[in-house]
């Protein structure tokens, strides 16, 4: 034991000398592992220890395994991961990022689980490290170059800060681009490049981000510049100027004035908001991470930045490279890349002439391969974090660990060209389902069956097998030649599924792409996604399915409703899109017809299941349906809430209750009770 102290003294010694991050895997019992923790933490007191997953220590700051997020924008010397509880690769993620360099990563294995290849690929991951295990010998000490000065970390930061600056002091209309990979404190120097331009005149700062958590940084460093500022969850006021947090949508819905815009991780938002906001705030800054544990944002900068070239010839970029929490060159940063596959650099694409084309070729990859042939699998999954801001660690592990996920990619020799990635969902029982209608269940790995059976009323979509689309994605040079139509089409003839669905935050040109593949869309979020800030649509694509006619004109009538209601801030354009898609389907029913109504789903509704936006259409047309005898027994809740289509506050202030969880809890009972009486009649006239 006491060669191991001494040995984990010097590997503590190189770490503070180099300023490097030392990963290390404490391998053994669970006692012995304690006893290697207390050593660690007796060594490390009056420094800031951070514990993810496992049981709490004294004198850590602790979260569970799988809310590593806490740590954001804080930093550590000594980062403990306890993987007895579970590992969440996000989490993990994020947690890294606050251990500053000349410190140490502590990984507790837990106990061998399975053998699942997701378990096989962080074992062999985590050997990697600098591995410690109970009665065996200590590795060689690794040896790092000392630092002999202090190195200028925050250069490349202070050329960000003079450069959100300029677009407020420069000509109007040449917005910033700003991108980085993680800790290289982007979102610091917005907040410390806010707090100079609100200490040195008076000005409105506007600051939007897909959640209120990932601009917490900026107003933390905004507060360190501004002593005695004035600071709430949502704003920040120093004399005459401000700085506010504003949701996308609702910076979309109400355009407030400012002096200047900050976008903070813009990749995660769509493009048509970027756009707008180019268009209307013509003192902007657009930063985002390039990859990190929230996904990826590479194929934001090729296609914003494109977009920018034409539109804003002034534009200026600056790409952060230069880490501030640890020393270039990290070890532990470029393993943290090459364990996730967040690297981004994607292979050279051939030249796609009409003889290379003919050599393309679409397979079904094998993952026990893929994971034997790590270079292979990273060209591949590059591909997917250039395409998907949402893309994070733990797709990848999804990936590996789920027996329902399969990937399809098309190779060019051995060059991946394009991929898509795959789930199986669907195939309930009738039992599991009812329960799903009626609220009671919801089942995980289901969302497309599960969502149209609670909330479309379609109990034949959860009992089919559904193949669904998770991700695609086409090599940026060799887009729009067909390439992601011939991966769907493969996709469709090599399954024996009942039917295709994909479910993506809706824009015209995605919308466009699945139409021409034959997918038509059925079911519309009522709500944008925070993520994507874009509403959630539901596609499908089948050869013959008895209920997928029902399914157009149950969305055709549920989306010309909810344009007034739900869908009010949906933009025009897409509501153009969709309007001629359904249109050009040429749907032929009669839907006037009180017969068509989906009294199923009404009586789920009422009894707990689906939500009020995804029936609320229907109760309209129940009560207008109504003969006068029955219409005696509506309610005041359904005709304030329904007919009148008030909001939630102005029903709860005029019928003197608490709130929409009570409204809709009167709501169901009052609408049960009416579906019941009219039963009764039903029953009644049929004797």
């Amino acid at each position: 034991m006491n060669m191991i102290a001494a040995y984990l003294d010097d590997l503590m010694v190189q770490a503070e000398r180099s300023l490097w991050r030392i990963g290390l895997l404490i391998r053994g019992e669970p006692q012995w592992q304690q006893h290697m923790l207390m050593h660690f933490l007796a060594k490390s007191e009056g420094q800031a220890i951070f514990q993810l997953g496992g049981e709490p220590l004294p004198c850590v700051r602790y979260a569970p395994f799988n809310k590593g997020q806490q740590f954001l924008g804080q930093e550590c010397h000594l980062l403990i991961c306890d993987n007895y509880h579970g590992f969440d690769a996000n989490s993990f993620s994020a947690a890294l990022g606050s251990l500053v360099g000349g410190g140490l990563l502590l990984i507790i294995e837990a106990p061998q689980r399975n053998d699942s290849l997701a378990d096989r690929w962080l074992t062999r991951a985590f050997e990697q490290l600098v591995v410690i295990e109970q009665n065996q010998p200590c590795p060689p000490l690794p040896v790092y170059p000392r630092v002999s000065s202090q190195f200028p970390i925050y250069e490349q930061q202070s050329d960000a800060v003079s450069a959100i600056l300029r677009v407020v002091d420069g000509h109007r209309r040449r917005p910033l681009v700003l991108t980085a990979d993680r800790g290289r404190g982007k979102s610091s120097a917005l907040g410390i490049a806010a707090a100079k331009l609100m200490a040195s005149r008076s000005l409105d700062i506007v600051v939007t981000a897909p959640s209120i958590h990932a601009v917490a940084p900026i107003f933390e460093h905004a507060a360190r510049g501004l002593t005695g500022a004035y600071v709430t969850r949502l704003s920040l006021t120093w004399q005459n100027s401000s700085l506010t947090f504003v949701a996308p949508d609702e910076l979309i819905l109400h355009r407030p004035q400012c002096d200047l815009l900050l976008v903070d991780e813009a990749a995660a938002l769509p493009l048509s908001m970027l756009k707008n906001w180019v268009e209307h705030y013509h003192r902007a800054v657009f930063s985002t991470t390039i990859h990190g544990y929230e996904g990826c944002g590479r194929g934001f900068t090729l296609k914003f930045q494109t977009w920018l070239a034409h539109h804003r010839a002034g534009t200026r970029t600056l790409h952060l490279e230069q880490p501030i929490r640890w020393r270039q060159d990290d070890p532990l940063e470029a393993w943290h890349y090459d364990t996730f596959l967040l690297r981004y650099d994607l292979a050279t694409s051939p030249t796609m002439t009409s003889e290379r084309l003919a050599t393309l070729k679409i397979e079904h990859l094998d993952k026990a391969q893929l994971i034997a042939n790590p270079t292979r699998l990273a060209a591949i999954f590059s591909l997917l974090v250039n395409a998907h801001y949402q893309t994070s660690p733990n797709d990848l592990f999804h990936f590996l660990a789920d027996d329902k996920v399969q990937l399809v990619a098309a190779m060019v020799g051995e060059v991946c060209v394009g991929c898509l990635l795959t789930v199986r969902e669907g195939g309930l029982c009738n039992a599991l389902v009812e329960e799903i209608q009626r609220g009671k269940r919801r089942p995980k790995g289901h969302l497309v069956p599960v969502c149209l059976a609670n909330q479309v009323g379609i109990t034949q979509a959860a009992q089919s097998v559904c193949q669904r689309i998770m991700r695609i994605a086409v090599h940026p040079e060799l887009q729009n030649q067909g390439l992601g139509s011939r991966l769907i089409e493969a996709c469709m003839l090599e399954n024996d599924a009942d039917y295709l669905a994909t479910s993506f935050g809706a824009t015209s040109d995605l919308m466009a792409f699945w139409a021409k593949n034959q997918f038509v869309p059925i079911k519309l979020g009522s709500h944008r996604d925070s993520a994507s800030g874009c509403f959630s649509l539901i596609m499908v694509q089948a050869k013959k399915l008895d209920w997928l006619t029902r399914a157009e004109q149950i969305f055709e009538q549920h989306f010309i409703f909810s344009l007034s209601d739900s869908l009010q801030s949906l933009e025009p354009d897409l509501v153009r899109s969709i309007l001629l898609l359904v249109r050009n389907r040429v749907i032929c029913s009669d839907l006037n017809e009180v017969d068509f109504l989906p009294y199923s789903l009404l009586r789920c509704y009422a009894q707990g299941g689906a939500d009020y936006e995804s029936v609320s259409v229907w109760i309209h047309r129940l009560i207008t349906s109504l003969d006068k005898a029955a219409l005696s027994l509506v309610s005041d809740v359904l005709i304030v809430k329904v007919l009148q289509r008030k909001s939630w506050q102005e029903c709860a202030s005029q019928l003197n209750l608490t709130g929409r969880k009570m409204i809709e809890a009167t709501l169901r009972h009052d609408l049960n009770r009416l579906l019941g009486d009219l039963q009764c009649k039903v029953d009644h006239s049929t004797q």
